[in-house]
């Protein structure tokens, strides 16, 4: 099954947005992360308005997107799942094909690095644009172990299948590190994004325990090789996943991105994470969309976010943004718009 290239939602995102002079978006992005002393918050705002300072790039399967007809129906993708189609942004994984490990080596892994060498000229319409350019992980190992195997599976294989799980963490491994050094040879990418959900309302999905021993140290290979490849390394989950910060700050990973902050709450994650990981922070997507919030909230809200991470404090260490698919969550047009000139008002406009 053939993997096409997908690249910017819209050429806007391409359009300069305010930096000092001599100064361009990929500059500030770059101060933020490594804790340099940003003239002002760096940001991405896909929608309403599109105004950013980075562009994300990478591929997808369309072979199999193309055929999500009518919710119900089902595809098969490239890694040979089975997916529910739910009208929404994610679907639904029905069968497995890596349910159960024993046939874990003889398993045909899809290319996923040439869809990648294929994203050169996107990168470089981004890097000429003056943009903090990130590659998307088309691996994206933890979620596609969970597509692959089931979610009871993937949860029991530590204990049932070890070997198995070891095989394919190590395959997986391989398959991202040959995308991180794809990436790193177009000259015109700056970090990978990799994005998984390792988190539950409450708690990891795992015991912290079980992720040292049996993926941690595949982590560090792939963090290691963005690093070695002069690229950082960005991290996105879900849920609630304080356990495992001191394990990310001992990766060294450069940023986290979180869609549900208040989760965690803000004051937790600087006294956790301020001054040792950048964060990439949008406003909670559940809390903000709850019945009745209003807009006097929804401005507190950034207002509180930005006071907390204190970003001239820690010189750096704090990205804005918007969730990317709004229409998901029910995030109207004008809410982008407050929530957008909320952080204009509170760090993110050019002095």
């Amino acid at each position: 099954m053939k993997a096409e290239n997908i690249v910017l939602e819209t050429v806007r995102e391409l359009w300069p947005v305010p930096a000092p002079r001599g100064m361009n978006s990929r500059e500030v992005v770059r101060r933020s992360i490594e804790f340099a002393d940003p003239p002002r918050i760096p940001y991405q705002f896909q929608y309403n308005p599109p105004a950013t300072d980075i562009v994300v790039i990478g591929p997808i399967d369309l072979a199999a997107t193309s055929r999500k007809a009518l919710v119900g129906s089902t595809y098969v993708d490239q890694w040979g799942v089975t997916w529910e189609v739910t009208g929404r942004w994610w679907d639904h994984a029905v069968k497995h094909p890596l349910a159960d490990l024993k046939n874990v080596e003889s398993y045909r892994i899809p290319d996923v690095v040439t869809p990648v060498a294929k994203m050169k000229w996107a990168t470089g319409l981004g890097w000429r644009a003056g943009k903090y350019v990130m590659g998307i992980d088309p691996v994206m190992m933890f979620e596609t172990m969970r597509s692959l195997m089931g979610f009871e599976s993937l949860m029991m294989a530590p204990y049932d299948q070890p070997d198995g799980l070891k095989s394919l963490l190590a395959r997986l491994t391989e398959l991202t590190i040959d995308c991180i050094k794809t990436y790193a040879s177009m000259g015109t990418v700056n970090a990978l994004f990799h994005y998984e959900d390792w988190g539950l309302q409450t708690s990891l999905q795992m015991k912290i325990d079980t992720f040292r021993e049996h993926y941690k140290p595949f982590y560090k290979r792939i963090i290691d090789t963005c690093h070695d490849s002069g690229m950082h390394f960005i991290w996105h989950s879900c849920g609630y996943i304080v356990d495992m910060f001191p394990d990310m700050i001992d990766l060294k990973v450069d940023v986290l991105q979180l869609d549900q902050p208040r989760l965690m709450g803000h004051r937790k994650l600087i006294d956790l994470l301020g001054g040792k990981l950048c964060m990439w922070n949008c406003v909670d997507i559940q809390w903000s969309t709850m019945e009745g919030r209003t807009e006097d909230e929804l401005r507190q809200e950034v207002a509180e976010m930005t006071h907390v991470y204190d970003v001239k404090g820690h010189r750096g260490g704090f990205v804005a943004r918007h969730y990317p698919q709004p229409w998901d969550i029910n995030l109207s047009k004008a809410r982008q718009r407050l929530i957008y000139d909320a952080y204009m008002q509170n760090g993110c406009r050019a002095l």
